[in-house]
């Protein structure tokens, strides 16, 4: 999807995103930093759809999937008009338009927001791990990177990442309600290169919205790897994937650092 796409009565245009060259990965990457909603974690659909459901709202969870893709990629865009000063101020308007893109009629997409909001106070909604996430981490492991989570979260993504026994292969897990900032503030990213003890030219960040996860990490001195399952981002120039197993096809392993397979 390219060309001009209306938001908020406003039509943004090409000429506000950064037309750079497509990131050449390069044979001297040792960190690969992940972003975590939407990237490592992902929207419980399962439960959104069932509490729908239970309010009378015809709702399929693959609805719910192609909602927050599209959702994501908005948000990519209205960011890069700083609608949205924090993290915060994005989640509840990112609700509504999940549950508008996946049938709820925008006059009630706002009140089930709510119901999310709600849920999300009480147990972060960015709780499912896919199956692949584990395996993906755990080779890139073995090739030889070191790995770690910059997360724009409120204090709870530890705990959650714990859960799902993924704190074992990251290096460090930075939350920004623990440090004082958030993506796309620099500060963040050099937080992630002292904690790899590497060179910000050496580390890649994966995540799944342009301007807070690609920019900033390109304008700390990162290179980025846009996550973007729907191939909906065409008009931003960067690295993209599909899926992060596709990772896995341009980070090989690292000479002289890569354990064999089987070592410990």
């Amino acid at each position: 999807m390219s060309g001009d796409l209306p938001i908020g009565g406003r039509t943004l245009t090409g000429d506000v995103f950064d037309m750079g060259e497509t990131v050449d990965l390069g044979a001297e990457i040792r960190g690969v930093f992940f972003d975590a909603g939407n990237t490592l974690t992902y929207l419980d659909v399962e439960w959104i759809a069932g509490r729908l459901r239970d309010d009378g709202w015809e709702m399929d969870e693959s609805a719910l999937v192609y909602g927050q893709n599209v959702a994501a990629y908005e948000l990519s865009r209205m960011a890069l008009l700083k609608k949205y000063a924090s993290d915060a101020d994005r989640i509840t308007p990112y609700f509504a338009r999940v549950l508008e893109l996946a049938g709820i009629p925008e006059g009630f997409a706002g009140e089930c927001a709510n119901i999310l909001m709600e849920e999300h106070a009480k147990s972060i909604l960015w709780r499912s791990v896919p199956d692949f996430v584990a395996p993906t981490l755990a080779e890139l492991r073995r090739r030889g990177y070191i790995l770690g989570v910059i997360s724009n979260s409120d204090g709870r993504i530890k705990p959650l990442l714990e859960r799902h026994n993924l704190t074992s292969l990251l290096t460090f897990i930075i939350d920004s309600a623990a440090v004082g900032v958030e993506k796309p503030d620099p500060e963040i990213f050099r937080m992630a290169t002292d904690a790899a003890e590497t060179q910000p030219h050496k580390c890649v960040f994966v995540g799944d919205i342009y301007a807070v996860d690609i920019e900033g990490a390109r304008r700390s001195g990162l290179k980025g790897v846009l996550l973007d399952p729907l191939c909906l981002h065409s008009e931003f120039h960067c690295a993209r994937i599909t899926t992060l197993t596709d990772l896995l096809d341009i980070l090989p392993p690292i000479k002289g650092v890569a354990q064999e397979a089987g070592d410990e």
